[in-house]
């Protein structure tokens, strides 16, 4: 990317909120997979082989959206905005992330996510981007179950997206800044024949956040994103359908070498002179409903609240074949509400980058939408034995059938390339199938 695209990169992506309008130029946009997610939802896995950039593409992230001024200026090499957590093997509860009180030295012991969203929260118009990385290495629904929950409990207030406690200010009714030491010499403070000194439990830094929690205690701010890294092998985890279902999930298994020697790949670690706003990421919805009652979208109501239930189907049993439910009827891997619900909110994001165009004009984006949805929500959660995917009475299996109503509902009526959203789907679709002729298939 040259000096003048790298200042035009996103000039002509345009969001709308309340406030301000904000331009932001997609023809350049591999990053749309990974900000179009975002904004439908704040939690993110990139799955794929070792080396392929997984990690990197957080920091990517952090460095196109990082103001200029102390966010820059925190000393390192990345941006104040960015933080790393490497999962390791031995974690197996919440207090890697969420911390624990300690009875025997009166601390509160912090750690790195909560100093970090402790620090979203004080630069609430700044995106911010935790990295999980390796993510898989320990059992996630034992270290992140806190956080999956509390994930589910997103509300739209006013102008703000909040979330229950995910450390209520009670747990921090112990926690003093200061203790009792008693001391030999003379001491600050006597009782009796005793000598004691006041000992600071805390960095100032840390102090500071000890005093915040135990006035707010801890919820989501609006502005994190959490994105976790995942490689499938025989040293990690699988994920249960409790995480993939609350994740979307983009695969990066690495393109063409040569990309690694172009003048573009040095810049993309590199603050912009015009970063990247929040609003470009900021979740404006949470639920499907607060989309159709917006003034801006009211005129899709209809088209939307038919369309999207007849292609996902409905999730009781009793979907019709020809839709996405219909072909997983006999599965445990039917989608309801949820995907739902992420499927219009991912519609929206698409209808207004497209500039509100009139109803009959937005069948493409709602295919896009689903294809999506089907990519990054529907696929990983498939996986079993051949005889657990069979349909048809054995002619066929879920893969095929889905292969089918991709082709017969989204084929564009001219041939895209190979790496279009449409292929995608379809090459997942035939790997998976590949990998089921021996028995077994996943999507990872």
């Amino acid at each position: 990317m040259d000096k003048n695209n790298k200042k035009a990169f996103f000039d002509n992506f345009t969001f709308t909120t309340n406030k301000e309008t904000f331009r932001v130029n997609v023809d350049d946009g591999p990053y749309l997979p990974f900000i179009t997610a975002l904004r439908t939802k704040p939690f993110l896995l990139l799955a794929g082989i070792s080396g392929t950039g997984k990690s990197q593409k957080v920091q990517e992230l952090a460095f196109m959206t990082c103001p200029n001024g102390e966010l820059r200026n925190e000393g390192g090499t990345t941006p104040g905005n960015y933080c790393l957590v490497e999962v390791k093997p031995n974690w197996h509860d919440s207090t890697e992330l969420l911390g624990y009180y300690s009875a025997l030295s009166g601390k509160y012991e912090l750690t790195d996510f909560i100093r970090f969203a402790y620090k979203a929260s004080q630069n609430k118009y700044v995106p911010f981007f935790l990295c999980l990385d390796e993510m898989n290495l320990a059992p996630v629904e034992q270290y992140f179950a806190e956080f999956l929950s509390v994930l589910e409990t997103r509300k739209k207030v006013g102008n703000e997206i909040l979330t229950q406690y995910l450390l209520s200010k009670d747990r921090f009714s112990n926690c003093e800044l200061q203790k009792k030491v008693l001391v030999k010499e003379d001491g600050d403070i006597i009782e009796g024949d005793k000598q004691y000194k006041m000992e600071f439990l805390y960095s100032e830094k840390d102090a500071e956040i000890i005093t915040y929690l135990k006035e707010k205690g801890l919820t989501l701010p609006d502005n994190l994103f959490v994105i976790g890294t995942v490689n499938m092998d025989d040293t990690t985890h699988q994920f249960s359908r409790k995480v993939i279902d609350r994740a979307f999930t983009i695969e990066m298994n690495g393109g063409k070498m040569s990309e690694m020697f172009s003048p573009e790949s040095k810049m993309l670690l590199e603050y912009r002179e015009e970063p990247i706003p929040l609003e470009a990421f900021k979740a404006e919805f949470v639920r499907a409903y607060e989309v159709l009652d917006d003034a801006r979208f009211a005129k899709y109501r209809d088209v939307i609240s038919t369309r999207i239930p007849a292609l996902l189907g409905d999730s009781d049993g009793t979907a019709e074949a020809d839709s996405i439910n219909g072909i997983l009827n006999e599965t445990p891997f039917r989608v309801s509400y949820r995907v739902q619900n992420e499927l219009v909110l991912y519609l929206s994001t698409l209808i207004e980058r497209a500039n509100f165009p009139e109803p009959d004009q937005i069948e493409k984006l709602i295919g896009e939408a689903t294809l999506a949805i089907l990519l990054e929500k529907v696929l990983p959660r498939v996986q079993g034995e051949q005889k657990q995917l069979e349909t048809q009475n054995g002619k066929s299996n879920v893969l095929k059938d889905l292969k089918t109503f991709v082709k017969s509902h989204f084929k564009p009526e001219e041939d895209t390339d190979a790496n279009s959203l449409y292929n995608q789907v379809l090459r997942k679709l035939k790997e998976m199938d590949d990998k089921l002729a021996n028995y077994y298939t996943n999507f990872f």
